[in-house]
């Protein structure tokens, strides 16, 4: 889980769209939000790669994302069945009734439905970094270290 400080650094949104996204439009709430003064609301990797996918929706498709609350609550959803290592290659389709879906390499959704495809390569990269564990606990000191012959 990450702060507040650090989804606006990688999602690009200021303060104020964040609290307007997460409090007063209600489309992607903090996973544990603020509990007082001094406080701060945590973000699961999901939540922010789905933010981050709503920038995308906004920014680059003018997409209205007060109209689109269930597509994004449905994203957020399905990522959260799936593994972060397991999303890499794949896109992310998006339907009109709000129902999303995780395309492996070189899947196709239905020829007989429109859907919004989102790659997610580039942001699960920027994601990758961010929640990647400090560099001195990646290893934890378990056990002493033999020499091995």
């Amino acid at each position: 889980m990450i702060q507040t400080k650090d989804v606006l650094r990688l999602t690009g949104l200021s303060a104020d769209q964040l609290r307007e996204w997460a409090s007063r439009r209600g489309l992607l709430k903090a996973d544990i939000p603020a509990s007082g003064p001094g406080s701060v609301a945590l973000y699961s990797w999901q939540t922010v790669l789905t933010l981050r996918l709503a920038v995308a929706m906004r920014k680059t498709f003018n997409m209205e994302l007060a109209a689109n609350r269930a597509l994004l609550e449905g994203l957020r959803d399905r990522l959260a069945a799936t593994s972060f290592p397991s999303l890499i290659g794949c896109t992310a389709a998006c339907f009109p009734d709000g129902e999303c879906t995780i395309l492996r390499p070189g899947e196709h959704p239905a020829a007989d439905r429109d859907a919004l495809m989102l790659r997610l390569d580039p942001h699960l990269e920027v994601l990758a970094a961010a929640f990647a564990p400090h560099e001195e606990m990646r290893q934890l000191p378990l056990f002493a270290a033999m020499k091995i012959k």
